[in-house]
């Protein structure tokens, strides 16, 4: 099987890439940076399929300037990953580095060391920055939480670190799985997390007292409500993935009980909203 990931180089000047990223973390593109008005999107080279390429074609001159494309050898990853990857600070809470970089200034509460794989999730995106703030404002001591959509695993880390007794981190990507195992595992809250491929329906039948969902506005929006039934009475629901005009999807999913709106949070063109639910459950 080819282990090999394609990247393709999409010109952005003029464009507004924040929005380009969204539409393609909606399809199978693992991993995303920066650079000199071009935005720079990778793909396991099985998934870059025909549809993809007319889906991509097609959002020339709406979402881009044209793309070029580069097939990358598996092996030559981390090198690729180690010349773009940068630290970055969330506050004076959580900074996340590689394990080449020097270790974290004085003061951080939190100190993760990413591992170079093809996951989503680092803290350079403004939706994963945004839920680990919100994540330090919240008492995880105790606590059982969902990560859906785990990506790198970071959220989940965080959650046990902050400690939480157990973590659920689901993920459609084997990509993330592995990745989040590492991480659980080089941070030493392993036995505290548990990660599964596959979708929300992996959690079905359990309640959280806390619910990660960094994802996307689409698939918030289609799992809304079985989130709401897998929240405990008193429990905390961080939502991110969303793109400012796509709030208009949640609706009123999320604008009465029994949940309340803590937070709504910009970053760029993105939001992070904050909701509990109501301790008492509604009568019929």
């Amino acid at each position: 099987m080819d282990r090999g990931y394609t990247v393709f180089a999409f010109q952005t000047e003029g464009y507004d890439s924040e929005v380009l990223l969204a539409l393609l973390n909606e399809r199978e593109f693992e991993a995303f940076s920066e650079e000199d008005n071009t935005l720079l999107g990778y793909i396991a080279n099985p998934n870059v399929r025909q549809e993809l390429i007319e889906t991509l074609d097609s959002w020339q001159g709406q979402w881009h300037g044209g793309y070029t494309r580069e097939a990358i050898p598996h092996r030559n990853w981390n090198e690729v990953w180690e010349s773009s990857f940068q630290p970055v600070a969330v506050d004076k809470y959580c900074y996340i580095r590689a394990a080449f970089h020097d270790p974290a200034p004085a003061g951080f509460k939190h100190e993760i060391v990413i591992a170079p794989r093809m996951a989503f999730g680092t803290g350079h995106h403004a939706t994963t920055f945004m839920m680990l703030q919100a994540m330090s404002s919240l008492d995880f001591r105790n606590k059982v939480v969902l990560d859906f959509g785990c990506g790198t695993g970071i959220l989940a880390v965080v959650a046990a670190l902050e400690g939480a007794d157990h973590v659920l981190g689901v993920d459609i990507q084997p990509e993330a799985i592995e990745n989040s195992l590492e991480h659980a595992d080089l941070h030493g809250v392993i036995r505290q997390c548990q990660f599964l491929k596959g979708g929300l329906d992996l959690a079905a039948g359990q309640t959280f007292d806390i619910i990660l969902a960094n994802i996307n506005s689409h698939v918030i929006a289609g799992h809304i409500n079985e989130l709401k039934d897998m929240l405990k009475p008193g429990g905390y629901l961080l939502l991110s993935g969303i793109m400012i005009y796509d709030r208009p999807m949640l609706g009123n999913d999320i604008a009465y009980q029994p949940l309340e709106m803590l937070s709504e949070k910009e970053k760029g063109e993105w939001l992070q909203l904050t909701l509990k639910k109501s301790e008492k459950q509604q009568s019929d």
